[in-house]
């Protein structure tokens, strides 16, 4: 896989270029050659690389220059120096500043290949395991109203607009805002969340905005707020509906100017920060109540996105449910899988705590169900469905069929609710302790049983 990477010489010198160019071909490479600071910020704008091997002296500019274009890259390649007897001190610089490595001139074709393949390597694991951590953050659904919603914000990803993300509580608000941040410009920089509604009043501003030593009561030492941590990337304010006509003052002006002072400071601080809001909220009539500035609303609402409930998007339970049982399958390490049956019970329930009621009660189930396949009636009881008398879901086939899945189901129910207990079970159901575990091993209910 490395030999197939694309590396970027960026030597003035022709000699070089050439034998630089011949060397990383024959080693199977694919590499193109620039000259120049101006050709290589291009190349690297336009396309993306693997490896940059550029000289520290440029007839433009320097190597340094390459670095730093290179790490303001959502998907940056890796940068090897080529150093010259007078320039190692700045290649040391380079390497305190992010560079991967660096060779002296003359250098051993051998060892530059070597230090190219390791790099290269290097680039395909981090893109490798940034691939496998956005697998498993990103939004799951195919419903059409869920498939709208994320459309809208892969749309505006790359702009830096602000966004305001709308929904009942357990949507998946900020799984949505980090699949913003992660396909944005500011995908290298920080993502930094905020619930306003988890601060207390009096201490949100200088959370947002940071404090100095002795600015309030218990400031033993200064701290900069989560703008700043933000700066560079993006900054998500969950429940921002909660905030006060105070703090939602100030953050008006800093939205609008991109500048703070800290608490108990005069000094300006500025910032780069992309904002995604959400709340669950109606913001418009917070505003017609006065309870939320209407500037601010205009301000923050630049791109309005609805998460639709779950409820409104069934078809996406079964898919959200099977994500996360694979999820905790892993982080759990044992095996985790939902039945048929169980997947379609689950779509059929109301869901008033959302996706996020959907994934606590799957990390409920890998936590506390023994079997490897989960069925209905390893449900708790209030996730139960309703059924009417005589109309048990799931009973097929012959009667003596029939009367075996029932007896299966009413032992399980009385296990569940015995807490496990075999002795309590027995007495519950009017059999011996010894009946209850044969049955128990007939209906694979024993313990490894499905």
């Amino acid at each position: 896989m490395t030999n197939q990477a694309a590396v970027l010489v960026v030597e003035d010198e022709p000699s070089l270029q050439l034998a630089l160019a011949d060397l990383l071909a024959e080693a199977g490479f694919t590499v193109k050659v620039v000259g120049c600071l101006a050709e290589a910020q291009a190349e690297l704008s336009g396309k993306v690389w693997d490896v940059v091997l550029s000289d520290m002296r440029l007839p433009d500019g320097d190597g340094l220059s390459v670095l730093a274009h290179a790490n303001t890259l959502a998907d940056p390649p890796a940068v090897v120096f080529l150093t010259a007897y007078g320039t190692v001190e700045r290649a040391v610089e380079a390497m305190k500043k992010g560079a991967a490595d660096f060779l002296s001139k003359p250098f051993d074709d051998d060892h530059l290949l070597a230090v190219i393949r390791r790099n290269a390597e290097f680039t395909h694991l981090r893109r490798r395991v940034a691939e496998l951590e956005r697998a498993e953050e990103s939004p799951v659904g195919v419903s059409p109203a869920f498939r709208s919603a994320l459309e809208l914000a892969a749309t505006v990803a790359r702009t830096d607009v602000a966004v305001l993300l709308q929904g009942e509580t357990g949507t998946g608000k900020e799984v949505v805002a980090r699949f913003i941040h992660r396909r944005s410009l500011r995908a290298s920089g920080p993502f930094v969340a905020v619930n306003c509604a988890a601060i207390p009043e009096s201490l949100l501003e200088a959370e947002l905005f940071g404090h100095e030593r002795g600015a309030f009561t218990g400031a033993l030492r200064s701290r900069p707020g989560r703008f700043e941590e933000a700066s560079g990337g993006t900054l998500f304010l969950d429940e921002v509906g909660e905030m006060s006509l105070p703090v939602q003052a100030k953050l008006l002006r800093v939205l609008q100017d991109q500048k703070l002072e800290r608490l108990g400071s005069n000094r300006t601080i500025s910032v780069d920060v992309r904002i995604i809001a959400a709340t669950q909220k109606d913001l418009a009539q917070e505003v017609a109540r006065g309870t939320f500035r209407q500037d601010l609303y205009y301000r923050l609402k630049v791109v309005p996105i609805l998460l639709p409930p779950l409820r409104q998007r069934r078809e996406d339970i079964p898919l959200l449910a099977a994500h996360f049982a694979r999820s905790f399958a892993q982080k759990y390490q044992r095996t985790l899988e939902l039945s048929p049956e169980l997947l379609a019970s689950l779509a059929e329930l109301p869901w008033p705590g959302n996706v996020r009621e959907l994934l606590h009660l799957v990390e409920r189930l890998a936590v506390t169900c023994p079997a490897p396949v989960v069925r209905p009636e390893h449900l708790p009881p209030e996730y139960r469905l309703p059924t009417a008398p005589g109309t048990e879901p799931g009973l097929t086939g012959t009667l003596a069929d029939q009367v075996r899945q029932f007896e299966r189901r009413v032992i399980a129910q009385a296990l569940e609710a015995a807490g496990g207990n075999r002795t309590q079970a027995a007495q519950s159901l009017g059999i011996s302790r010894k009946t209850l575990w044969e049955k128990m091993r007939l209906y694979g209910l024993d313990d490894g049983g499905s």
